[in-house]
């Protein structure tokens, strides 16, 4: 295309032309010639008006396009924005200005393992330990969600985490630069390394022993502050849907618990790591008894399993007796007034008290790491204080206080050089379980040409479900089967729940990311039996217990 530099050229041209001619003809030049530079006079007229032409529509169209982008540039879009989608273990979708994002995960574990003589655990067994799906994101910045459901269970039971929290900067730069959380729903309880971890990450296939004391899952609500290397979480939280019964008795209240926990980690480097916290959990239960709440009143039959109970019932070989409901509602068939007879009279307006005034628990926990060797430990205890008078008048044993406590100490090495360091989880990533450990950080996975990450430990743990009295443990087995009134009665100034030890080995094979085997072996070096099952007295069964995870 010609542009209008050429556009005035040509008619530079044909000025001179028109000038050639005139010169011409005073010159007496042949009209033929004359007739040829006319022809092409007219000939350049007729580009020149064509090339004008071109030039006006082309500035037209120029100017179209300025206004059809102007406008364009003005009008408001209605097109969703951009997102970010990835597909590594799990799927995740965020926008692009992180304001809202969802992640579809969950977890399978299949267990199976062998035990030599003890009656209550079977000697082989193999089925899915979980089976979960979850959903969790983030909504308008500020609101956090989570959903999971473990297909193990039946229905409510099924129910895990299931939440939802708000997050905002509340608190000057110079306390933590986190925000502050506010969380309700069902999750777990802010008590203990060991009971706040994922079933994901643990070090052995199992919790250890004293985990029967902590709480699990409970419906409440919590607030959470904290940053990398310091966290506080306290809630108030009642029924769970793990219960035996998420009702009360009838004309009763639901428990309650109050439970804090704090942890501190001076050192927080990649392949260093120093933690310590504390926690603490007030149970008060409103005459509720273990018939709703065993895992309170009953101590030992908690609905997390533990390293022995994988293949055995709950409260494998340790408990406080089914028949020691420690608010006595299993000695009383009712906490109401019989209401027969005389009773009939005053049901209305009286009812018997539980023997339960209220419980605590506290715990302790210390985790260090040096490169790839590692280091846990933690002490928890439960105390129960009752109404001694309503003890001895329901026959049920114990006095009017009762404590129980357990503690444990493992131990790891990664021989392919990880660190737990690398996987620990401070408030500032994890609000809901921080001060706790996640998935293993792998140098150099399967799928890349190494051969994953290999971890051995050990570990050593004990609870005791003993609490005094007046006679000695050979007393109260003989008493509880065929004792006399009076002997019984001596029997029943002690709880008898039993005593055990256990030493674990475990071999963890991490091949890639979401994929992991474990093989443990656990010895059972002390066993006082409870008074219910005196035939388990002195008995060390071995385990071998196996399991194959995938976590997306």
């Amino acid at each position: 295309m010609k542009k209008h530099g050429d556009i005035g050229g040509s008619t530079a041209r044909l000025s001179g032309g028109v000038a050639l001619v005139a010169f011409c003809g005073l010159l007496g030049v042949p009209a033929s010639a004359l007739a040829d530079t006319a022809s092409e006079i007219k000939a350049l007229k007729a580009e020149l008006k064509r090339l004008e032409a071109k030039v006006s529509q082309q500035a037209k169209d120029n100017a179209q396009v300025k206004n059809a982008l102007n406008s364009a540039k003005a009008a408001p879009t209605n097109a969703p924005p951009p997102v970010f989608v990835s597909f590594r273990n799990g799927l995740f979708v965020e926008t692009e200005d992180q304001d809202f994002n969802f992640k579809v995960g969950g977890h399978l574990q299949i267990d199976g393992g062998f035990a030599s003589s003890a009656d209550t655990i079977s000697r082989s067994n193999v089925g899915f330990r979980r089976a979960r799906l979850e959903i969790e994101g983030k909504a308008f910045k500020n609101w956090f969600y989570k959903v999971q459901y473990d297909f193990t269970g039946a229905g409510v039971a099924g129910i895990r985490d299931f939440y939802v929290a708000y997050r905002d900067k509340l608190l000057p730069s110079e306390i933590s630069s986190q925000p502050v959380t506010f969380q309700i729903g069902n999750f777990r309880e802010p008590f203990s390394l060991e009971a706040t971890e994922s079933s994901k990450y643990f070090t052995f296939i199992e919790r250890s022993l004293p985990s029967v004391l902590s709480p699990s899952r409970h419906t409440g609500a919590a607030v959470g502050v904290g940053d990398k290397q310091w966290s506080v979480k306290a809630g108030i939280f009642s029924t769970s849907p793990q219960d035996t019964a998420t009702a009360p008795p009838t004309g009763e209240a639901q428990y309650w618990d109050a439970a804090v926990r704090g942890v501190y980690a001076p050192i927080t480097e990649e392949d260093k790591l120093l933690h310590l916290g504390g926690s603490f959990k007030y149970h008060k239960p409103n005459n509720t008894t273990a018939a709703t709440d065993a895992a309170n009143l009953r101590p030992g039959q908690s609905p997390e399993r533990e390293e022995t109970d994988v293949l055995g019932g709950g409260g494998a070989l340790t408990r406080v007796s089914a028949a020691q409901d420690l608010s006595c509602g299993a000695s009383a068939a009712s906490l109401n007034i019989t209401t027969t007879g005389a009773g009939q009279l005053i049901a209305p307006f009286a009812r018997r008290s539980s023997c339960l005034k209220y419980s605590y628990n506290y715990g302790f926990e210390a985790a260090a790491a040096y490169g790839p060797v590692s280091l846990q430990a933690e002490y928890i205890a439960a105390q129960y204080e009752r109404d001694f008078t309503n003890a001895l008048i329901f026959g049920n044993g114990g006095g009017t206080s009762l404590r129980y406590s357990g503690y444990y100490v493992l131990g790891s090495l990664f021989l392919t050089g990880e660190s737990r360091a690398a996987s620990y989880k401070g408030y500032d990533k994890d609000f809901n379980t921080p001060g706790s450990f996640g998935e293993v950080q792998i140098k150099n996975p399967l799928n890349k040409g190494g051969y994953g990450a290999f971890e051995l430990a050990a570990r050593y743990s004990e609870i005791n479900l003993n609490n005094g009295g007046l006679v000695d443990g050979n007393f109260v087995y003989a008493a509880t089967v065929a004792g006399n009134a009076a002997q019984k009665a001596l029997a029943s100034t002690a709880t008898l729940g039993g005593r055990q030890d256990n030493f674990s080995l475990a071999l963890n094979w991490y091949p890639v990311k979401g994929v992991r085997f474990q093989a443990n072996w656990t010895k059972t070096l002390t066993l006082v039996a409870p008074s219910d099952r005196p035939y388990l007295n002195g008995e060390h069964p071995s385990l071998f217990l196996a399991r194959a995870q995938i976590y997306w």
